[in-house]
């Protein structure tokens, strides 16, 4: 029988200028792909922040009903090309109404579904925890597949993860506070994305 999930929007990142470092936070990459809540039961539902439904377009995460059970996680689907996400390439996916096209840009430009939280276990809604504590709740009820990964996050030293990530080619990163509650639907300060294209480079 399927469970009735609450229904979730995702919380999201303000935008700052500088990236810090801080015992308090974590960071993450920003990655650029699209947006999605999974609701995972006897039946998938990988749902956009526009409501739209997404598990048609990607059926290569279908593997995630194999990876949990009873669980409603948030992440970004992406599509990696020359060790980059191309979110032309995500776009494009996820626009593709053809079951033909749909199944041969599954295999040409495979999706990879970075999850980095997760809302709901087994009935029981998690927003009202800490990130911390969310994110090893996180890893216990999920594991890797092929296309689903569980986000790696840095500590403290933001500075450098940033760094490290604009040389990589990467997007940006993400800083959230370690003690910071979900706040569904919210542009919220305790989530703050630092982008390569709003720092000023140093000379």
């Amino acid at each position: 029988m399927k469970r009735d999930h609450h229904s979730y929007r995702p919380m999201l990142a303000q935008a700052i200028r500088a990236p810090f470092s801080s015992k308090d936070w974590v960071f993450e990459i920003k990655w650029d792909g699209i947006r999605a809540i999974s609701y995972v039961d006897e039946e998938l539902s990988i749902t956009s922040r526009n409501g739209m439904e997404l598990k048609h377009n990607f059926p290569e995460l279908h593997e995630l009903k194999d990876l949990t059970r009873n669980a409603v996680v948030d992440g970004e689907i992406v599509v990696m090309k020359d060790q980059k996400a191309d979110f032309q390439a995500v776009l494009e996916r996820s626009r593709t109404t053809s079951l033909r096209d749909i199944e041969y840009l599954s295999h040409r430009s495979p999706a990879t579904y970075v999850l980095f939280d997760i809302l709901e276990k087994d009935g029981k809604a998690l927003t009202d925890l800490p990130l911390a504590e969310r994110k090893r709740i996180l890893k216990d009820s999920v594991r890797d597949g092929e296309h689903v990964i569980i986000s790696v996050f840095e500590e403290e030293e933001g500075e450098s993860y940033y760094e490290a990530a604009i040389k990589r080619g990467i997007e940006g990163v993400v800083a959230k506070r370690k003690d910071s509650r979900y706040e569904l639907g919210t542009k919220s300060s305790s989530w703050l994305k630092i982008k390569r294209d709003s720092h000023p480079a140093t000379v």
